[in-house]
């Protein structure tokens, strides 16, 4: 059963999905704490961003290339939120090996997303969100 965060999370993602960056950044709080992986690194280190302004100019920046992100998981935990998703192209398009998933934890407070980080697989996403 999902839970009032999952719920948030997976309209984002929709949002995305149909193109409309706009109505998804509605669900983005406008002090956004993003920490990111840079895939173009073959062991990244966490890079650190605030603000909606700037998940909003990465992610026009992968439609504008042709890379579009298809949900493949939402489990919530509380107020943590993991999202799996798959971006076929993408290893191709950086120049390397993958299978161009990514982990990410999502954060959700008063109906927003608050926070976005980052994993480098599936058990960091587990262990940050605190599903064992």
């Amino acid at each position: 059963m999902c839970n009032e965060n999952e719920w948030i999370v997976r309209d984002a993602f929709l949002a995305y999905d149909r193109g409309d960056i706009a109505r998804m950044m509605e669900f983005v709080d406008p002090g956004l704490e993003w920490t990111y992986l840079d895939p173009s690194r073959a062991d990244p280190q966490p890079q650190a961003c605030r603000g909606r302004d700037e998940l909003e100019r990465a992610l026009r920046d992968q439609v504008e290339v042709g890379l579009r992100s298809e949900l493949e998981e939402v489990v919530a935990a509380g107020d943590q939120v993991i999202l799996v998703m798959r971006t076929p192209g993408l290893g191709r398009h950086l120049g390397r090996a993958g299978d161009d998933r990514t982990y990410d934890v999502v954060t959700v407070r008063n109906r927003l997303i608050v926070a976005l980080h980052a994993c480098r697989d599936h058990s960091e996403a587990r262990s940050l969100a605190g599903i064992s």
